[in-house]
């Protein structure tokens, strides 16, 4: 990986895989971004706090962070070492 938002891409496209069936963009997207601002590394400054609460988009941000949350910080460390390689 070249970069952290290519790793974290690339993390969260591994973990929802196992998780859902069919992995989304969006959900790809949100798990992206979550990791991001886990890291403080997000270009949208507190992103889950906003995805969350998003009037059209956030029942699905809260769907795909619920599942996320319990890994985040293994997920976070694998995104680092993504990132490294």
């Amino acid at each position: 990986m070249h970069t952290l938002h290519e790793a974290a891409g690339y993390v969260a496209s591994d973990f929802l895989s196992t998780v859902y069936h069919n992995v989304r963009p969006f959900d790809v997207t949100v798990g992206r971004n979550t990791i991001l601002d886990c890291l403080h590394q997000s270009e949208e400054p507190d992103f889950i706090a906003k995805i969350a609460t998003h009037k059209l988009h956030g029942a699905d941000g809260r769907r795909v962070i619920g599942k996320m949350a319990p890994h985040l910080v293994e997920l976070c460390g694998r995104t680092y070492e993504a990132a490294r390689a």
